[in-house]
């Protein structure tokens, strides 16, 4: 028995070449299936902005914004929630 490992015999060229063209074609396959999938968020993204630009501004009626207070899109009731936080913020001293 040998103190030094053997080299194992270098690769076939041909074996080698299939090897590395079928890693080629996965690697392939994946970019396509990524870029695929960016392509698609894009495109949501893009959808979102549109409809962002094409909404009307939600402004409120005279009077129902409070000092400091800005005009939100949310729900009446994630409205009174908010609220309810920012009260218990200020009475709290941290508002």
């Amino acid at each position: 028995m040998s103190l030094f490992k053997r080299n194992p015999p270098p690769e076939d060229t041909t074996a080698r070449l299939e090897r590395l063209e079928i890693a080629m074609r996965r690697l392939e396959e994946d970019w396509t299936e990524v870029y695929g999938k960016f392509r698609t968020l894009q495109m949501r993204v893009a959808k979102q902005v549109q409809r962002a630009e094409q909404a009307p501004e939600v402004v409120p009626p005279e009077g129902q914004a409070g000092e400091g207070e800005t005009a939100t899109s949310l729900s009446p009731r994630a409205r009174l929630i908010q609220e309810q936080i920012l009260a218990r913020r200020r009475a709290n001293g941290g508002g």
